[in-house]
């Protein structure tokens, strides 16, 4: 009986978490209403990481590369500018709500399995 409550309370813990989730995959309310927002779509974790790395490795080719890889209407960026424009994206991309969230869950769950 102890142990279905203490299941029980994860849970609930669990659910609460995840309610509070912010980010890219988390709860749309949690949506800062103070400045400007740009939106994409991802369709999972997966998926967001995938974004991530294949921006991570565009700015990886873009260094060791000899070409500029800069559109013509922007010649007055240099490919530092650029790549470091990529990395700022980056930067705001990344999942710390999500990691955060599953570093927890995978917590509390292991507690469940030590008991």
């Amino acid at each position: 009986m102890k142990h279905k409550k203490k299941k029980l309370k994860t849970l609930k813990d669990i659910q609460k978490l995840r309610k509070n989730l912010t980010g890219l995959l988390g709860n749309k309310k949690s949506i800062d209403p103070k400045g400007n927002h740009v939106y994409f779509e991802v369709r999972g974790n997966d998926h967001l990481l995938m974004q991530i790395r294949s921006l991570l490795q565009l700015c990886v080719f873009a260094m060791d590369g000899d070409g500029m890889m800069l559109a013509p209407k922007n010649h007055n960026a240099s490919k530092e500018d650029s790549i470091t424009q990529v990395l700022e994206l980056v930067l705001c991309i990344l999942p710390d709500s999500q990691m955060y969230y599953m570093d927890k869950l995978d917590e509390m769950l292991s507690n469940l399995e030590d008991r």
